[in-house]
């Protein structure tokens, strides 16, 4: 996230480069249109078409390496440059040029469309299904999940899994579900290879049923670290809570958010720091909110974006100075009797 300056008008320099021109204008060819456009990202090497464009809030989001932010943090990012290098390259009109990373795929090896299928809810609660059979097998991912916090319990009762290398695919065909069903639903990457070998596996489930997936690698060095279906992403773990929950916690990531709900609490996960309107626009029927993000600058921002969108349904939960996260905080003892008393006292400052 940009650091801001308060000698430059930022709202009128992204006002003057709209970031779908910026995108396109470095090469990257986004289909659809209104409010979401997608195309492939150019900071990793896929040709999926992970890279989301939100033209209500001007930010970007890559669901294949996680890659996020405004205008100014895509021209950045994509050119190199410094902040004031970048203010200095919007400011007199110039675009990115379509000059590119070594790594950023070549024009050949770009799809002409993209076409993401609708989701099918079928498929994919059988592959929770068989992620979850694999991760009761996996010494190593029940290992990994004890490392942050999460017990055996609390992963049944949440639906994670583990994807190993292959099997998935012959899993699905003895289930009974076509080739083209396979290829249509986001688990195969090029080549057959499956999106999520190598992560633990996280459904968000509404009625036993599995509507999305993500996924986070097990090895440190694994890259990209999370992996996630194609399209737009949920507020995670909110279907699961019916269609009107008294209150809610609103964690940043997905293992905050499996912290939480391991814990006990009515919680989701807004997947990120982009994108608030959205989360706002899900939590419209909420009457009591709390915001629990990362304890950095990024997190705080987010939040405090959250906060004004919600208004006074919406309370600030301030982590402990040295904690980075939820996910962090599992990992201290009594990491969860630490939680509840911020939580209350978040409540009763909001009284």
């Amino acid at each position: 996230m940009v650091v801001a300056n308060s000698a430059v008008d930022y709202a009128e320099l992204k006002a003057r480069n709209p970031l779908g021109d910026a995108v396109e204008a470095a090469g990257v060819v986004l289909h659809g249109k209104g409010r979401v456009r997608q195309g492939v990202c150019p900071f990793h090497q896929e040709t999926e078409g992970s890279f989301t464009v939100y033209a209500n809030t001007e930010k970007f989001w890559c669901f294949g390496c996680g890659a996020g932010g405004d205008v100014l943090d895509f021209v950045g990012r994509m050119e190199g440059l410094t902040l004031p290098e970048v203010i200095r390259r919007l400011d007199d009109g110039s675009t990115p040029s379509p000059r590119a990373p070594s790594h950023r795929p070549t024009p050949a090896q770009r799809p002409t469309a993209i076409s993401i299928p609708p989701r099918d809810p079928a498929l994919l609660t059988a592959a929770v299904r068989f992620y979850g059979g694999q991760l009761r097998r996996s010494s190593a991912a029940l290992q990994y999940l004890a490392s942050r916090g999460i017990g055996p319990d609390a992963a049944l009762r949440l639906g994670l899994g583990y994807a190993p290398d292959h099997g998935l695919r012959e899993h699905l065909q003895a289930s009974g579900f076509t080739n083209q069903r396979q290829r249509d639903s986001g688990l195969f990457l090029e080549r057959g290879k499956e999106r999520f070998a190598g992560t633990i596996t996280v459904p968000d489930l509404a009625q036993g049923r599995a509507r999305w997936l993500t996924g986070r690698a097990i090895q440190p060095n694994a890259r990209p670290r999370f992996q996630a279906l194609p399209g737009s992403k949920p507020v995670l773990g909110l279907a699961a809570l019916g269609p009107a929950p008294s209150g809610v916690i609103v964690a940043e990531g997905v293992f905050d958010w499996l912290t939480l709900a391991g814990w006990g609490y009515p919680a989701v996960a807004a997947l990120g720091t982009q994108g608030m309107d959205k989360v706002a626009a899900a939590l419209r029927g909420c009457p009591r909110i709390f915001l629990a993000f990362d304890n950095d600058d990024a997190g705080n921002t987010a939040a405090q974006e959250l906060k004004q969108l919600l208004g006074n349904r919406a309370a600030v939960v301030n982590l402990p100075h040295g904690v980075g996260d939820l996910g962090e905080l599992a990992t201290r003892p009594n990491g969860n009797l630490i939680f509840r008393r911020l939580l209350a006292h978040a409540a009763n400052a909001a009284r």
